[in-house]
């Protein structure tokens, strides 16, 4: 088993996102962690888009940061940012770490102003994030299989 980080600037649901769909779909091959770089409470709009395909984070436990992993000198195989560049720049590589991969979500408060949009564009951000979940258990499994 890898294990796995999942990282976004805000915990405003991206990395509860990923890390949800990861345990779901590749929890055989991973144990999954998910930090921010700022703690805010979860978008009551994620909880309702997520719940829509099945998923309840109303009762997640509070994501850490970034910075209080590593100060407790946590290991994990695979960091995956869920951010812009530049704040995947700005994370912080951690001891033993095989791969980084920054799969770059925009956060939908910010593109979106009325509260129908917002809910779209959440929807748009779950599938995208879902689909690249999908995408790197596949690319996984290929490379397992041809070990």
């Amino acid at each position: 088993m890898l294990d796995v980080l999942v990282v976004s600037e805000y915990n405003f649901g991206k990395n509860l996102i990923a890390t949800a769909y990861l345990n779901d779909f590749g929890g055989d091959y991973f144990t999954v962690e998910c930090a921010g770089f700022e703690s805010q409470p979860l978008s009551p709009m994620v909880t309702i888009i997520m719940k829509l395909d099945g998923y309840d984070l109303a009762n997640c436990d509070r994501p850490y940061s970034v910075l209080e992993l590593l100060k407790m000198k946590r290991r994990y195989d695979i960091v995956i940012t869920v951010c812009s560049k530049r704040l995947d720049e700005k994370c912080p590589d951690f001891p033993g770490q095989l791969l980084r991969l920054n799969w770059r979500h925009s956060d939908p408060d910010k593109i979106a102003e009325s509260r129908i949009d917002r809910l779209q564009q959440i929807r748009i951000m779950r599938d995208s994030i879902k689909a690249d979940v999908i995408n790197f258990i596949n690319e996984y499994e290929e490379r397992k299989l041809n070990k």
